[in-house]
């Protein structure tokens, strides 16, 4: 599925549960995977980990430039999904997982990292969770407040050509309209997405 972007990449994937709901297709994969690579964060954060897909592709282009940690949120109602955790984690030692409503386990656990580790900043986040308005609006904001001057969102789903999620859209056009700062991206497979720098 992404051995046109990195075959370690393509043969981990391999080994993952099957997705009951979500996926990222391999357009979206090659453009995650380069601009991780592109931007070299340090430390990222993603709702919506699901089966891992992008938990892979982030993980993996780190360790390519030296490493960095991520956190995952998942509501954790999949049983594929603590399967997935554990093969990731097996491969990644600085990826964790956090199941709950992102909603309150962004806000109760990312302020946590920042205490114990004064220097870390979040440089980039994958908001990819629940995409009803409220849970898409609330990941948004959240991660935006933590979100280091420079740093990146990339909001998934966003004016989608193949899944119209109505929440997602009108959470990321009013986010757009008052942040500025953002740009739309649509894949040849047509899924879409809003990218945002967050301004200096």
């Amino acid at each position: 599925m992404y051995e046109h972007i990195d075959t370690e990449l393509n043969e981990l994937v391999r080994q993952l549960p099957q997705a009951g709901e979500g996926f990222m297709t391999p357009a979206q994969a090659d453009f995650l995977f380069h601009f991780i690579l592109l931007t070299r964060p340090r430390l990222v954060a993603e709702t919506g980990f699901n089966v891992g897909h992008s938990a892979c592709i982030i993980m993996r282009a780190m360790e390519k430039y030296g490493g960095g940690t991520l956190v995952s949120f998942d509501i954790g109602r999949h049983d594929q999904t603590r399967i997935a955790a554990e093969i990731v984690k097996k491969r990644f030692e600085n990826f964790h997982l956090i199941l709950g409503d992102s909603k309150q386990t962004v806000p109760g656990h990312l302020p946590q990292i920042f205490n114990q580790h004064p220097q870390a900043t979040l440089d980039f986040a994958l908001v990819d969770g629940g995409h009803d308005m409220e849970t898409a609006k609330t990941d948004l904001l959240v991660m935006d407040s933590m979100l280091k001057p420079g740093g990146y969102i990339w909001f998934d789903d966003f004016e989608n050509a193949n899944c119209r999620c109505v929440g997602v859209n009108i959470v990321g056009r009013e986010f757009a309209a008052v942040r500025g700062h953002c740009v739309r991206f649509l894949t040849h497979d047509h899924r879409g997405m809003m990218l945002y720098q967050k301004a200096f």
